[in-house]
């Protein structure tokens, strides 16, 4: 089996060994942040693998920051290609379904915005765009007068007809979260049944990513309702039917009262590791927009222990593309706090460095 393994997926360790060492280091990102200004961070990043990229930019005021999006999706989308063609069988295939992951998590961060009228500029700062035509979809998307027009200009058949069938609950509550919540479903429906698809050793690697972040999304789902104040019952229906860890933990946390108890509940199971955490911000700031900022740290570091140790499976080609999505979108951080003038210490914290 180790043999079979070794044949399969020796090509796409190869590439990502490579691709890996081209990665951002802490070190990287502390200049980033303290860099002066906007041209600094320019300057900086030409002295890493994006130099290329960084030098197709307009980056003279006003900035083009659309345009950034087009380049940096562009390459964000040759290395995934790039991944995914490096990889067979079973595993390609897989990859594929993943790619449309980010799309999903792009369409939820533009439901957001658009509700919560937040400006294009700082939603556009957490899209990870898989090509320039996304690119142009999402600022489409973002230019939706209310969330009708958005649903009905998404492309995706799957992820609309999803939306469309959550909008009566969403009218009835008015919450981002219903819609959210639906696109969550679809995807995560679709990777969990394409999981029990991959041969046996495969679906253990791609169970920890997947599961864990499953199961993150299901806890956040309910500190979420919990500060809403909705019934037990409709947090029920919005839970996905996947449990990694424990289903009977996060039952149990549908069942209390608030925010505190659900992480009460959750540092005395098998989620204590990330409950700690999530509770010192919360009680800190009272904000859970920071606790899933915590929840995504604590899934990043899951996705990188991936890379270490046996790597003749899954986890690796998807960690890596994991860890690049997140390193494209700490870059749009930056470059958005550096045109804004946002304090180096704001834009660390918005980032989720591994």
């Amino acid at each position: 089996m180790d043999v079979l393994k070794s044949r399969d997926y020796a090509q796409v360790n190869a590439k990502v060994r490579a691709l890996k060492s081209y990665l951002l280091s802490v070190g990287d990102y502390e200049k980033l942040v303290q860099a002066a200004n906007i041209d600094d961070v320019i300057r900086i990043l030409g002295a890493t693998r994006y130099a290329e990229q960084i030098a197709q930019m307009e980056l003279k005021p006003p900035y083009d920051l659309l345009q950034i999006d087009r380049v940096l999706s562009e390459g964000f989308l040759k290395v995934f290609d790039l991944v995914m063609h490096s990889s067979s069988g079973k595993a390609k295939e897989f990859l594929k379904l993943y790619k449309e992951k980010f799309y999903y998590d792009n369409l939820k961060v533009i439901i957001g915005a658009v509700i919560n009228k937040i400006p294009k500029q700082t939603a556009m700062q957490y899209i990870v765009s898989m090509s320039p035509k996304e690119v142009d979809e999402y600022n489409v998307l973002l230019d939706s007068q209310n969330i009708n027009q958005l649903i009905d200009q998404v492309r995706n058949r799957k992820a609309r007809e999803a939306l469309r069938a959550a909008l009566p609950q969403y009218e009835s509550l008015k919450t981002p979260l219903i819609l959210e919540n639906a696109l969550d479903n679809e995807i995560y429906r679709q990777l969990w049944e394409n999981i029990n698809k991959l041969p046996r050793g495969d679906k253990k690697y791609a169970k920890i990513i997947i599961g864990t972040k499953i199961d993150l999304l299901n806890i956040l789902t309910i500190l979420r309702s919990k500060a809403l104040k909705l019934r037990p019952e409709i947090t029920e229906q919005l839970i996905l039917p996947v449990f990694y860890k424990s289903e009977a933990t996060i039952r149990e946390c549908i069942a209390a009262p608030n925010v505190e108890n659900v992480l009460n509940i959750l540092s005395v199971s098998e989620f204590r590791y990330i409950a700690y955490r999530a509770k010192e911000v919360y009680e800190e700031t009272q904000s859970l927009f920071l606790v899933e900022h915590a929840f995504n740290e604590y899934h990043t570091q899951i996705v990188y222990s991936q890379l270490i140790g046996f790597p003749f499976h899954i986890g690796v080609p998807i960690a890596f593309l994991e860890l690049k999505g997140q390193e494209i979108r700490n870059i749009k951080i930056i470059i958005v706090g550096k045109v804004e003038a946002v304090e180096p210490s704001k834009i660390r914290d918005l980032l989720t460095i591994f």
